[in-house]
């Protein structure tokens, strides 16, 4: 048995998710996050939220990514963006970059896939 029905799987996005709406204070604000993307290599670490292309984004889960955008890592390059695209493929993709505001378009699933393995950058 599921400590979440079919609609609490969708709406929380784990069952600590749930917990903490049900006990804790409505003062502040849990949300998950998509991704967290690290590449050793080259000192760079990517946070990605993901949204279906016409799906909203909460104001309260914005406004912790916004805080989090500001965030320096001395030796790291971090950087925070909300992914916004359907699946199977994602091939076209509208990707938000929320350290610099600018807003860029992927149409090729492959571009999306090596800028997702830091192969590619958005910036051209």
């Amino acid at each position: 048995m599921s400590y979440r029905s079919d609609e609490e799987k969708i709406y929380f996005g784990s069952d600590l998710n749930k917990f903490i709406s049900e006990n804790c204070s409505k003062e502040m604000t849990a949300i998950n996050i998509d991704l967290l993307l690290y590449k050793r290599s080259k000192k760079h670490i990517r946070i990605i939220e993901s949204k279906h292309e016409n799906e909203k984004i909460p104001y309260s889960q914005k406004e912790v990514l916004d805080i989090l955008s500001t965030a320096i890592f001395k030796d790291h390059k971090f950087e925070v963006f909300i992914a916004m695209g359907d699946p199977p493929d994602y091939d076209n993709v509208k990707i938000i970059n929320l350290i610099n505001g600018k807003t860029y378009q992927i149409k090729h699933k492959q571009y999306f896939i090596d800028w997702l393995e830091f192969k590619k950058e958005l910036e051209r």
